[in-house]
């Protein structure tokens, strides 16, 4: 079970998706979308580890509902991609990094 889980980590594509610079820089400019494939939203494996092992982030999964029953990373909640924009209000009300990962 747990090579299955830490297999299961290493597929893990992880986003920072907002801290409150960027939020606002979106915001003074909302025409204009964010790279999401910018090197400064994505953690390596090490940082997000130590961010998961100390709770101080917010983690996401992104996948569909199906997906998510059928294994996710323990702690993360379920928000389907395609529901994203439903939920940032909530998520920029976050004081953590919001992670959000999909496998």
């Amino acid at each position: 079970m747990r090579i299955r889980f830490v297999a299961f980590l290493f597929t893990v594509v992880v986003l920072i998706v907002m801290t409150p610079p960027a939020a606002t820089a979106r915001e003074q400019q909302p025409d204009q979308e964010e790279d999401t494939s910018a090197p400064s939203l994505r953690i390596d494996w090490k940082e997000f580890r130590k961010l998961y092992d100390s709770n101080t982030l917010d983690l996401v999964d992104v996948r569909g509902d199906v997906f998510f029953e059928s294994g996710h990373i323990p702690g993360a909640r379920s928000i389907p991609l395609d529901q994203i924009e439903k939920h940032i209000a909530e998520l920029r009300r976050s004081t953590k990094p919001i992670v959000l990962y999909c496998a």
